[in-house]
């Protein structure tokens, strides 16, 4: 299945980064006011409206995605797409081992579909399917679990059928058959592995998926970039989303009960098939993604590197704060090269939805004070200012960087210029 590039100021990982933050690992810097200094101003006057042109979607550190699709497109294969975006970091194999995911929408218990061959930590055997619908597993009145059945029957409610199971206690099924999961909007999800309930401070659980790290990157790569693009693009994409993990996984505490979520805050995991209330099939992992690049990964001084990604660059990539993370031109992210959407877009917004974000009654000019220096425009907005009136009529001069101008007109970059109201 394919998915759109993600859009994600503000955090790094997938099709549309700017940050950093991989299950809680980084967070993107704030713009530094230095850098070039520019005098742009564009004043409102009797204008209701005002528009903006931008460059790119993400934070712009690391790997491009359109950029790695150009690069596919023009015959460059992974391995030297990985070298372009993250310059100094080594191609390397890594490791076997396994990656613990919290998964999104499970609510406070662990459930799956009774099927064939399963097993859960604490109960011998396999769990009995016939006249069962679903297994459950919650907190119990102690410091365990207990788990529970519901008949196939119409009208059946949950029975308790052991308690006292281990906490972390697993449901699994073995020669690789997947656990569904059953999330709280009635969709359920295929996952390979194990399927644990963690329980919380507050009595309730948490579903952690503990999976190989290529059946990971598997259903990774189709959540964070189509994988009906050009392959070179999409192993690309897997490897970045390898070592992303690698990467998280070396830096959890030893006390932690996961290593990386599922969502957008970390990277998007969306397990091994995924389905609608009633079955229908929504998307699946990409398998071969994971295969072509079995278990490599980028290194950097013998760590694994913070890979990050975003959707789009616009044409010239940021300095990530690593020595393979460096701002340089990128001739692969062009809208004809690698058909980026995301290249000198318009985009309009009213000027009284710009003087409520900055808290004023009026606005009478923006203006752009600094620029990283980086392609057109001089590069990505620093520094600048709204200036208008509050509720009484005083003049206000209220400092905005990057991210505000982002902010104000919805984008998911700073690189944009501000567009004189026609008269």
């Amino acid at each position: 299945m394919s998915r759109t590039p993600r859009t994600n100021l503000r955090r790094a990982g997938g099709l549309a980064t700017v940050l950093v933050s991989a299950a809680g690992v980084a967070v993107a810097m704030a713009p530094s006011a230095a850098g070039v200094p520019v005098a742009e101003t564009v004043k409102i006057g009797t204008a209701t409206s005002l528009s903006v042109m931008y460059r790119g979607n993400g934070h712009g550190h690391g790997m491009s995605q359109y950029g790695a699709r150009g690069a596919a497109r023009v015959g460059l294969d992974y391995k030297q797409i990985v070298a372009f975006y993250y310059p100094g970091a080594s191609l390397v194999s890594t490791p076997r081992r396994m990656i613990r995911v919290k998964l999104a929408g499970t609510g406070a218990t662990t459930t799956i579909v009774a099927q064939p061959n399963t097993t859960v930590t604490g109960v011998s055997g396999y769990l009995s399917v016939t006249g069962v619908r679903r297994y459950r597993l919650v907190a119990d009145a102690r410091s365990g679990l207990s788990l529970l059945r519901l008949a196939s029957a119409a009208g059946s409610k949950w029975t308790t059928i052991r308690t006292g199971l281990p906490n972390r206690a697993e449901f699994h099924r073995p020669s690789h058959l997947p656990t569904r999961v059953i999330h709280t909007d009635g969709t359920s999800t295929d996952y390979n592995g194990y399927v644990s309930a963690v329980r919380t401070s507050g009595g309730a659980v948490m579903t952690v998926n503990r999976v190989g790290l290529d059946n990971y990157v598997a259903a990774v790569v189709p959540r964070e970039m189509p994988a009906s693009w050009e392959r070179a693009a999409v192993d690309a994409q897997a490897v970045a989303a390898r070592t992303y993990a690698s990467s998280v996984i070396a830096g959890v505490g030893s006390g932690a009960e996961y290593d990386i979520c599922a969502t957008d805050q970390c990277q998007v995991y969306g397990g091994r098939t995924h389905y609608a209330h009633d079955g229908t099939v929504l998307y699946t992992q990409f398998a071969q993604a994971a295969l072509d690049t079995s278990y490599k990964i980028l290194q950097y001084k013998g760590a694994p590197a913070f890979t990050q990604f975003s959707a789009s660059n616009g044409g010239w990539s940021v300095d990530g704060g690593q020595p393979y993370l460096v701002a340089k031109a990128d001739p692969y992210d062009t809208a004809q090269r690698s058909l980026d959407p995301y290249i000198d877009v318009t985009k309009k917004v009213t000027v009284a939805s710009i003087a409520r974000y900055f808290g004023l009654a009026k606005v009478t000019a923006v203006s752009i004070t600094a620029r990283d220096g980086h392609g057109t425009w001089k590069g990505r907005v620093l520094a600048g200012s709204v200036t208008g009136t509050d509720s009484k009529g005083a003049k206000k001069v209220v400092p905005a960087d990057g991210y505000d101008f982002a902010g104000v007109f919805g984008l998911g970059t700073t690189w944009l210029k501000v567009l004189t109201p026609a008269a």
